[in-house]
């Protein structure tokens, strides 16, 4: 299971997201992790995809299923 903890570690490096088949734009997402905010249930997690620069999408945590460090393929 990923934690708060791990999706805060990984803020700046590029990751991949493997997401729930409720999430938009799953089943994962590769890019940028450029920020996480706190919210009242969790983490809302900003990632700029790979291949689109200066794009941004967001994520709840509860939408994620794993966090891959390091990967550039998805």
């Amino acid at each position: 299971m990923v934690t708060r903890k791990d999706v805060k570690r990984l803020v700046g490096q590029t990751v991949t997201l493997r997401l729930t088949p409720q999430a938009p734009g799953g089943p994962t997402v590769t890019g940028k992790l450029v920020g996480v905010l706190e919210a009242a249930d969790g983490l809302v997690v900003t990632l700029e995809p790979a291949g689109v620069p200066g794009a941004r999408v967001t994520y709840h945590y509860h939408y994620i299923l794993a966090v891959e460090p390091g990967t550039t393929g998805g």
